[in-house]
């Protein structure tokens, strides 16, 4: 009977031993559960904070651009609007050029009457009718037509100028607004982006 006690008794001894240990291993198991729990999540707020500053970036880049956008647009009106102003600036020279005009057919006018006259009068013709008469009305018609021809010349030149410069200013007006609308087009697009991350 003591044999046997004394046989039990290491053995007893040994299965606390193994409970204790096996208590120790499952702590173990729940401390190394809870560091990979706190290490996903900050894991996790790690991939939040990372896709935070990526859209924060994308948006600094989206703002630029559409900046740019805007900025190329008004460049381009502002060239549109100096073509403008230099076709309205061409008026005036085309004015004085056509003066100019009219003044030579006016001089050529009176130079083909005089020597129409001297030439008559040095043959010994009465200038006051005849032929000298006739000459120098037909001299006066061609002086005429003449000048309303420049007349009419010198109004569709200044009316192609008017044209011109309208044109450009419409223009301008084009090129800020297609620019407006191109960088509205690449600020939606980044939201819907970023609506579509959730």
């Amino acid at each position: 009977m003591q044999m046997a006690f004394a046989l039990l008794g290491p053995l007893m001894s040994g299965g606390g031993a193994g409970a204790a240990a096996a208590g120790t291993a499952g702590a173990a198991a729940a401390g190394g559960a809870a560091v990979a729990g706190t290490a996903g999540a900050a894991g996790a707020a790690a991939a939040s904070g990372g896709s935070l500053l990526t859209t924060i970036l994308q948006g600094g880049a989206t703002l630029l651009g559409m900046m740019s956008t805007i900025e190329a647009g008004d460049q381009d009106a502002d060239v549109y609007e100096a073509k403008a102003v230099d076709a309205q600036a061409e008026k005036p020279l085309e004015t004085l050029q056509s003066i100019d005009r009219r003044t030579s057919i006016k001089k050529d006018l009176l130079e083909a009457v005089s020597e129409q006259e001297t030439a008559f009068a040095a043959s010994g013709v009465d200038l006051s009718f005849g032929t000298p008469a006739q000459a120098k009305k037909e001299a006066f018609r061609d002086a005429d037509r003449a000048l309303t021809t420049e007349n009419a010349t010198e109004e569709t030149r200044l009316n192609r100028l008017d044209e011109r410069s309208s044109q450009y200013r419409l223009s301008g007006r084009r090129a800020k607004k297609t620019a407006r609308k191109n960088a509205l087009q690449q600020g939606l697009s980044f939201g819907l982006d970023v609506a579509q991350r959730g």
